[in-house]
């Protein structure tokens, strides 16, 4: 018996004898076993088997709500059909695959699946579009080379997979309010191309006896299938020291069941818990972190440079550096609410520049709210 045709498909090799005088067959054999195969010739029942294996997956991943997945499929589909010499088809499926993410669907209906919800009937989570990038972001040079190397290790996490290591998925931001803790999650999440799942505090924690620690489970529970970036702000709130005067049992259940979940953490997402309090952080908190990343109020040079980012959009006359001196102490979120105070302030008036005058007011409104703040904290 002679050999014509042979290929390999997922976990099964065809082969096609030559044609004798008393049967024409095709056999498939596969890792349970010889299979026979009837009718067409092998090269031609290969070829229908792998793109329906394509357009199963395709179509599995899109009900799944499984982005990464569906874009995986999709990307197999089109080097099927480069393989086939459909180059047009080819290009067309690839344009529609590389559309802005602006022509998406909105994540609130990439997944099928229902949010889960408490007992009550409330969302655990939100889903949101990310609206920024890292071209967004102004943060010293070793914690962009952090965050943009976190970002590449997902992107080739299958190839890390191969070689026996994990990409770091599970990450704590720590650092005081306003500092772009929040803000670079969210720009990670644009730089992926992933929705934002980010959760209800005010739903999570619950009343009811161990309805916290379920409420938890739901949300990471979620997360299996598709690929989102979990954000959870103010994660001190759930994951603070067990051993206070004021402890008592029920916060020790869901501080242990908030590890156990972080522990358990193997989806294709990534988790990144927000902190602007970390010593109230439990000591066994910080070891089930993949990566630990601290964000500090910014210098003059990054006020100078979070105020040319933020007037971007308008025509200003007055000096940078200037008026980052007078703000020593502001942070990232402050810096942009009194370049937002001065383009605001200019519109009211008519005026086609941010003046000195524009923005002196603003420094002045942003410091007034700095005040209020410290004394009720008092």
């Amino acid at each position: 018996m002679g050999w014509g045709c042979f290929t390999r498909v997922g976990g099964a090799s065809f082969i096609e004898p030559y044609r004798t005088a008393a049967l024409d067959r095709w056999w498939a054999i596969t890792e349970s076993g010889t299979v026979r195969v009837v009718g067409g010739t092998p090269c031609e029942y290969v070829r229908g088997v792998a793109r329906s294996d394509l357009v199963k997956a395709l179509l599995r991943s899109h009900q799944r709500g499984d982005d990464a997945g569906f874009q995986r499929a999709a990307k197999d589909l089109i080097e099927d059909e480069r393989r086939k010499r459909h180059d047009l088809v080819a290009e067309q499926l690839e344009a529609i695959l590389d559309e802005p993410g602006h022509r998406r669907r909105p994540p609130q209906v990439s997944s099928l699946r229902p949010l889960p919800k408490t007992r009550d009937d409330l969302p655990l989570i939100s889903l949101e579009e990310p609206r920024l990038s890292f071209q967004d972001l102004v943060l010293p040079k070793p914690v962009i080379e952090v965050i943009e190397s976190l970002v590449d290790e997902f992107r080739q996490r299958s190839a890390m997979r191969a070689h026996g290591v994990s990409p770091r998925s599970s990450l704590l931001f720590v650092g005081p309010a306003g500092s772009g803790k929040s803000a670079s999650a969210e720009a990670m999440a644009g730089q992926l191309g992933l929705p934002i799942a980010r959760v209800q505090l005010a739903t999570i924690v619950s009343s009811y006896l161990g309805e916290t620690a379920r409420n938890l489970e739901q949300i990471f529970s979620f997360l299996e299938v598709g690929s989102w970036v979990l954000v959870f702000d103010e994660f001190d709130m759930l994951g603070r020291e067990r051993s206070g005067r004021a402890d008592h049992g029920e916060l020790r259940r869901v501080v242990a069941a908030m590890l156990q979940v972080v522990d358990d953490h193997k989806a294709d997402s990534l988790f990144i818990a927000t902190s602007n309090h970390p010593t109230l952080l439990d000591s066994a908190v910080w070891r089930r972190f993949d990566e630990i990343i601290e964000f500090e109020s910014p210098d003059e040079s990054a006020r100078s440079e979070i105020l040319e980012l933020k007037l971007r959009s308008v025509h200003y006359d007055f000096d940078l550096s200037d008026a980052a001196k007078k703000m020593e102490g502001f942070s990232a979120a402050e810096v942009e609410a009194v370049a937002l105070d001065a383009i605001r302030l200019m519109v009211r008036e008519l005026d086609k520049h941010v003046t000195s005058l524009h923005i002196a007011y603003a420094i002045d409104r942003g410091e007034a709210r700095r005040q209020i703040i410290r004394r009720s904290q008092v």
